[in-house]
């Protein structure tokens, strides 16, 4: 209610990525047909599809009328932060990978599936990441889960942030470890258990070593946009006895000064303060599939023990050549890490500067992953967030609004919120667009619902 949309109706389909900007198709057709609200260069490029949609309408019958639309929208959704997904050098890396080897090798790695450049790019990122060795898996989420699961087993301990994603939580699940969750950066609560767990350990006469303990955690957490407090984390792994499994997926390539991700943010070292590490490749990189580094060890035991390594086909080898192509760019051109984390303070300094009372930033400032939350809990919350999503939508940005359901495969529900993505690509006129979008499509939604309807009285804080 209140929006004048069906959620259950409303799709949209990305039918291409040019850069910055998105062109999608919907089946709703008032995001196409109403520009009264619509602001800037987007509405001219909109212009032709909405006309065009209404000769259509005005000629059609009801059931022609439900043909999706075009639409081109600024693009503040998606994971490519350095705005590499769309690069001619990419492009012609992968182009030539494919004419070289072909589209993909047909085989798990370790039977006949493994080509030159799967090990070009697992020394290359090696290199880059200053361990030993990396091992490439064929898809980001499988990396998190495979890794873990293939480290933890029955009768082993995991302590486990509550906040992490749900290729982590997955892995978690796979391993049948036994599981002590920790509020999100909490590093008290986090203390609290790893002490209860030395109790237990002294009350049954059990040595630390006895079984495989890890810490789980994100450097920057996908739903949430907060970063890791890894000096405290680090500091407690060592105190007692544990070893870290840190998820650097979307903090490498937009965290650090070399975009080396959150151990580089809090100086701390590979391998020796996080044993292990996983990066996916489809979010700075703007390739398909993951890496895990760390030591040899930690290696060569997931070529025998990670699932999603040992029973799944390799990687499409240009792949892995997008991806090799994508680290000579971030180490020959630190100014594209320079550049995002400048939009990102830039990004910051206008919400703070111009959001209401409606919305509250619920992210880390350092984060290109923005997150916003309802200032007050409200029962229709959801229904706010999906309507602010469609309003931005037609004044011509994508953001991503979420709601309950992006919980279901978590440890913690989480509220509904819109969510924006900062890139490389954006100007300072693109940022003021989405927030001045943003704010308004709030205010002009979220006046459609009763005030007093709220859950609690209690502001959420970031």
């Amino acid at each position: 209610g209140g929006f004048g949309n069906d959620s259950d109706d409303f799709q949209i389909v990305v039918q291409k990525q040019d850069g910055k900007w998105l062109t999608i198709t919907t089946n709703n057709h008032s995001l196409v047909n109403t520009s009264n609200n619509s602001k800037g260069t987007n509405s001219k490029n909109n212009e032709k599809g909405r006309r065009n949609a209404k000769d259509k309408d005005s000629k059609s019958s009801p059931s022609s009328q439900q043909q999706p639309q075009e639409l081109k929208v600024l693009n503040f959704c998606n994971f490519d932060f350095l705005g590499l997904q769309t690069s001619n050098t990419l492009r012609k890396a992968s182009t030539e990978a494919l004419n070289k080897y072909g589209c993909g090798s047909c085989g798990p790695r370790g039977f006949y599936g493994t080509i030159d450049t799967h090990l070009q790019l697992e020394d290359a990122i090696s290199k880059f990441t200053k361990t030993d060795n990396a091992i490439m898996y064929s898809d980001g989420a499988s990396t998190c889960s495979s890794t873990v699961a293939a480290f933890a087993k029955r009768g082993d301990l995991l302590v486990v942030d509550e906040g992490v994603y749900e290729p982590l939580s997955t892995g978690v699940f796979l391993s049948r470890a036994n599981v002590h969750w920790f509020r999100h950066n909490d590093m008290e609560d986090l203390e609290r258990v790893l002490k209860e767990l030395q109790a237990t350990d002294k009350k049954l006469g059990r040595k630390p070593n006895a079984q495989r303990r890890f810490i789980v955690v994100e450097g920057l957490y996908k739903n949430l946009g907060t970063v890791a407090p890894l000096d405290k984390i680090v500091e407690l792994k060592h105190k007692y006895h544990y070893r870290l499994i840190l998820d650097e997926s979307f903090s490498f390539g937009t965290l650090g000064t070399t975009g080396r991700g959150a151990l580089e943010v809090f100086g701390k070292r590979p391998m020796y303060d996080a044993e292990i590490m996983t990066i996916a490749l489809e979010n700075s990189l703007g390739s398909i599939g993951g890496v895990t580094v760390g030591n040899e060890e930690v290696v060569d035991h997931q070529r025998l023990s990670g699932a999603g390594y040992c029973f799944s086909a390799s990687a499409p080898p240009f792949t892995a050549s997008a991806a090799i192509a994508s680290l000579e760019i971030i180490e020959s051109q630190p100014e594209l890490v320079q550049r995002l984390q400048a939009n990102v303070e830039y990004m910051y300094e206008q919400l703070d500067a111009k959001l209401t009372k409606k919305l509250v930033v619920t992210s880390d400032t350092r984060s290109p992953i923005v997150v916003l939350q309802l200032e007050r809990e409200s029962i229709y919350e959801a229904a706010i967030m999906n309507g602010t999503m469609q309003e931005c939508l037609r004044r011509g940005v994508a953001v991503v609004a979420t709601g309950q359901d992006s919980s279901s495969h978590m440890r913690t529900v989480l509220a509904p919120c819109i969510r924006m993505t900062v890139s490389t690509l954006h100007t300072k006129e693109d940022i003021d667009k989405a927030v001045e979008t943003l704010v308004e499509s709030a205010e002009l939604v979220a006046s459609k619902y009763p005030l007093e309807a709220t859950a609690g009285d209690s502001t959420k804080a970031s």
